[in-house]
């Protein structure tokens, strides 16, 4: 087993790291904004925007797992992984702009397919970066600490980039009359940033130089059998479907809650600067307890820490003090941080222990699975959201202009901010209290696997 302080020097964390900023500027202008954008700008009823994502997560069911494949199959000069990286960084900017570019003033049915359109090509490109960029993790990183500590890097990253594409997108939007024309400036600036960010973990991280040999697609049921027969996974893919449906839910509402409920949009912006600054700072926490516990252990008290926050948002109304509403902040941002980098811990370790059941190294299909489950996550929770703001009687202000919504609409929102994602966090702490992989059990794991490498090298 290689030694981490030399295998592992801090710049190639911060290069790896760096490589999340791609889909963390997509997903977190998506979360926050997409919907309220289909909404409030373009004019289309809430259970129509929800459809979008629903049907473009769909097609996404069917492209992960199989870019996984594709991925561990590929033979390059720069590897099974790092080839994507390169290959389809712009593709995957250009996408994301034309999310933000479609058509006022046409027909509602004319606008939806275009947005679901708009929405499969984009999330098919973030598909082939962001499968083969996490599946380099367990093929480089041997160490169980180590691993923690590269995706502690990562999560650094996503929450840093969180809190840019929420604060940067909000001010260039605000700074226009036409929101429309403010989306698609930001969209332009983004497409940048979201082009440049695979090109850091291209450049800094590595594979390994004899890769497996190639193996046959085999068919569905075969391909997601040895997969579907790995324990661990099977606990940490629903651990991490709970964690991000609940964070994606919070995310969606934001907006409405602070515009329509607080009626203080002004505040959203510091509100959320401060959640991701502070939820930055508790990270090494999390790393920290992780090393001194396990990383279930940590885990469970960060996400009942972050459902019992939650629960209070119930209690915050137009009346609650600023410094009260901060306060609840400061919780929400300890449990916030603790939901970003825990579950994606879990995840080489349970590819290590598959890998030593079914003596086959498939990380890529792995990681398709994983990122299938957190999108179908997203899907379900926002496809919800916008039939529930329906059926409460939501008003399109797009359509009806300043719009003051009904009681059912507002008590729709809080509970969606944040009892309803506070109890789809209580119920994947089941699965993490049955997580099986601690810190002794990976390292048997490791020895068992590190021989079998020997002997084939021999060989």
């Amino acid at each position: 087993m290689v030694k981490a302080n030399k295998e592992y020097p801090t710049w190639r964390k911060w290069f790896f790291g760096a490589g999340d900023m791609a889909a963390t500027l997509s997903h977190t202008i998506i979360a926050f904004f997409f919907l309220i954008y289909l909404t409030d700008v373009i004019g289309i009823r809430p259970a129509l925007a929800g459809s979008v994502v629903l049907i473009g997560k769909i097609w996404d069911a069917v492209t992960d797992p199989l870019v996984g494949h594709i991925s561990d199959n590929t033979r390059s000069r720069f590897g099974r992984r790092r080839i994507f990286l390169i290959a389809f960084a712009i593709p995957l900017g250009v996408s994301f702009f034309f999310l933000w570019a479609l058509p006022q003033g046409t027909s509602e049915l004319t606008v939806f397919t275009l947005a679901v359109l708009a929405y499969m090509a984009h999330m098919t490109f973030i598909t082939l970066v962001m499968v083969p960029y996490q599946a380099i993790l367990p093929e480089m990183v041997d160490d169980y600490d180590q691993r923690t500590s590269f995706t502690a890097y990562r999560m650094l990253f996503s929450i840093l980039g969180g809190l840019l594409a929420v604060a940067i997108p909000d001010i260039i939007i605000g700074g226009y009359t036409d929101k429309h024309t403010g989306f698609i400036v930001m969209a332009v600036i983004f497409a940048v940033a979201i082009s440049i960010a695979p090109l850091f973990p291209f450049f800094g991280c590595y594979e390994k130089a004899n890769p497996p040999k190639k193996q046959p697609f085999p068919g569905f049921k075969a391909f997601l059998k040895p997969i579907l027969n790995n324990i661990p996974f099977r606990l940490s893919i629903l651990i991490y479907f709970f964690t991000w449906s609940a964070i994606s839910l919070v995310e969606a509402m934001f907006l409405y809650f602070f515009t329509y409920w607080l009626r203080k949009p002004d505040l959203f912006l510091i509100i959320v600067a401060t959640l991701f600054i502070l939820a930055a700072i508790f990270l090494p926490i999390w790393v920290k307890l992780s090393e001194k516990l396990e990383k279930r252990t940590a885990y469970m008290i960060g996400i009942i820490e972050l459902a019992i926050a939650l629960l209070l948002v119930i209690f915050i109304t137009p009346e609650t003090p600023v410094w009260l509403i901060f306060v609840l902040v400061a919780f929400l941002a300890l449990g916030v941080s603790a939901a970003h980098v825990m579950p994606h811990t879990l995840i080489p370790d349970c590819i290590d222990y598959g890998t030593l059941k079914s003596k086959k190294k498939t990380e890529g299909v792995y990681y398709g699975l994983v990122t299938f489950f957190q999108k179908l996550g997203v899907a379900v929770v926002i496809w919800i959201s916008g039939i529930v703001l329906d059926i409460t009687g939501y008003i399109n202000p797009e359509v009806y202009g300043e719009a003051v919504q009904p009681n059912s609409a507002l008590w729709a929102i809080r509970a969606m901010q944040g009892p309803v994602p506070a109890a789809i966090l209580l119920l994947g702490v089941a699965f993490v209290y049955m997580y099986p992989i601690t810190r002794n059990n990976h390292k048997a794991i490791s020895r068992r696997l590190q021989k079998r490498e020997d002997s084939q090298n021999e060989l």
